[in-house]
Order: structure tokens, then sequence, then C-alpha cells
């Protein structure tokens, strides 16, 4: 079959899908946003009931990006009966612990826990507005200098690892090979020199950049300052604490929070009528399907379907939860779509 006779095939088959996209548009992606693991000492019911209650305290701090949400609307009422949200639970041992611990992993209805929270106006912080946010850390422990790095095995990366992933915030490590020493120093990082930091990162093509400094006081106590940069804005912060991880918890925290007032999407009391989106450079119904799916899993998009198809071009008529610019800052910190070349708003196309 040659080229020509492809596209037709492609064209007939678009023809086909609107009435399905409006469906699929509400799907939701990442459901590893819904899984929490608690700790537990027996199976009894009572105790059963309070873990999923903070199984699912955990889930919306994650899903919405606001803690203080936990004491408002609709939260409260989802927390007063967490098992009408639970999809699956299951108890395991920690392997060789000493002494044995218990735990239970609990996976919500991620569909349930999204509409109750959007009913009611509350933010929904998507899987795909999530940034992959490559993080520098500086690290002086008591005389010991380090930036943490890719898989080094640190106490300070297994932690922040584990609180990352309970905020679900994805996290890249430099490799601190020699190309990124030759470029990131220690002490550009510790001395807030960051134009060598931002260039070294250049590499990673990071949709957020998390700079940190971690010291460790003579006393025992820690103290931190993080930098950040994510879709177009940057914010500073520092905090304080005895313990290494409520410091990690801390700085993570101000990341999520900043990158979900900034990507979250609110509910439908701001929803928008119909805008209209080009996507350029699809070719091929594999890339039809690649830019469907993308567009079904954002939740700036309450519902697509294509308008026109001009050439490789295709327009979508869509419905949003949110504003053009939330679903711009979504696009522009995913791998799928990038603006175009026509510089129009609305219009992009296809990465490669």
């Amino acid at each position: 079959m040659n080229k020509t006779r492809r596209w037709k095939r492609l064209l007939v088959i678009i023809a086909c899908l609107p009435v399905l996209l409006p469906a699929l548009a509400g799907a939701v992606t990442g459901q590893d946003l819904f899984e929490s693991e608690v700790s537990v000492t027996s199976q009894q019911p009572d105790e059963r009931k309070a873990a999923m209650k903070r199984a699912l305290a955990e889930v919306l701090v994650r899903v919405t990006g606001q803690r203080e949400l936990l004491g408002q609307e609709p939260a409260r009422s989802m927390l007063a009966d967490p098992a009408r949200y639970v999809q699956q639970y299951r108890y395991y041992s920690v392997p060789d612990s000493r002494p044995p611990q218990l735990k239970m992993r609990v996976r919500f209805d991620g569909n349930a826990v999204r509409a109750a929270l959007q009913q009611q106006g509350a933010s929904y912080w998507g899987s795909p507005e999530r940034p992959d946010t490559l993080l520098w850390l500086a690290v002086e422990d008591r005389g010991k200098r380090f930036i943490v790095a890719a898989q080094d095995g640190s106490e300070v990366y297994r932690k922040i690892q584990a609180v990352a992933q309970q905020r679900g915030v994805s996290l890249v490590f430099p490799l601190m090979d020699l190309e990124d020493q030759s470029k990131a120093r220690f002490t550009d990082i510790w001395g807030g020199f960051f134009e060598r930091v931002l260039e070294a990162s250049g590499r990673y093509n990071p949709s957020a950049i998390l700079i940190g400094r971690l010291n460790r006081a003579p006393s025992g106590g820690w103290v931190a300052r993080w930098d950040m940069q994510v879709a177009g804005s940057s914010s500073s912060w520092s905090d304080s604490d005895q313990q290494l991880e409520n410091l990690l918890q801390a700085g993570l925290d101000g990341a999520a929070d900043r990158q979900a007032s900034r990507l979250a999407v609110s509910g439908p009391g701001v929803s928008t009528g119909a805008i209209t989106i080009t996507v350029d450079d699809i070719n091929t119904l594999a890339a039809y399907a690649r830019v469907n799916d993308y567009l079904s899993s954002l939740t700036a998009i309450r519902q697509f379907q294509v308008e026109q198809v001009a050439g490789s071009s295709v327009d979508y008529a869509v419905q949003l939860n949110g504003t053009l610019q939330g679903l711009t800052q979504a696009i522009v910190i995913g791998t799928v779509l990038e603006p175009s070349s026509r510089g129009t708003t609305g219009s992009y196309r296809l990465r490669k």
C-alpha cells in the first residue's frame, strides 16, 4: 500500500472516531497516583478502616497538590468513608524486617476520586501534568561534600526518593559523569551560581529543575535552601529541621505545592467553551493514535473531537477544564506535543 492510499485509509478511520473521543477524554492515567502503603499492626476491621483513611489522605494530597485540603470539603466527607473509594487492598510482611513489620497496600478507584473532587470544584493534578523534575542536590554533612547522583545509593538519595513517591513527584538525578562534573561543580550549586548548573541541565531536557542545598549543622540539625523553575516560573524557599526525613519532606512538599499551583486543574466551576487547537506532523495512523491517547489523558481537557483534517494537520474542537493557558502549560511540560512554528495560539506539532 503506497503512502497516498495509507493516508486515505487514515482519513476514513479518523472520520469514524470522533463520536468515541469524548468518552475517552475522561480516562485516568498514571494509576500509581491512587496507590498508597501504610503500616499496620493487625488485620482487624477497625485498624483496617483507620489505615484506609490514612492511605486515602495521602492520595488526596498527591492528586490535588494541596495538603491543607485535608481539613476542608470534599476531603472530610471522603475520609469519613474511605472504603467506598477502595478498589483493592492487600496485606504483606516487609521482608527481613526486625521486628516483623506488617503493611497494607491500598489502590483507590481513580475515576471515583477524581469525580468526587471535581464535582465540588477542588483542584486535580493528573499524571500528564506532572513534570519530570531534575534535582541538583548538594549536601554538606560535617565536612563531607557531595552532589547526589542517580542511583548513588546514599542515605539522602534513598530517603528523598521515598518522599517523592509519596507526593507523586517524578525526580530525575544527574549522572554526575565526566560531562556533568566538567559543567556543574559543588561550589556552583552551593554558592548559588546556577548558570553553569542550568547549562548542564540541557542534556536531560527537564520540564522542571529543582536545586537544593542541604547543610548539617554541628548540633546535628539540618538546614535546606531550595530554588525551582517550572512552567516559566521560578521560586525559592528554605527549611530547617532536626530530622533529615522531615527536611526532605518539607522540601518536596514545597516543590509539589508550587508545581500544583500552576499545573493542577480546578473543578467544573471554571470550565470554558469549546476552542480549536491544531496539531501538525500527524503523518501516520500510529501518530494519530499517539496524539489522541495523549489528549485523552490530559486533565485540562474535558472532551474533544476531530474538526478538520488538512494534509498532515488535524484540527480538534476541545472542551476545557480550566483555561487555554492551563492546557498550554500542561503541553509544554509534556513529551508528546510542542508549540508549532506557526507561532499562533493553540498550534502544536508532534514531537519527534
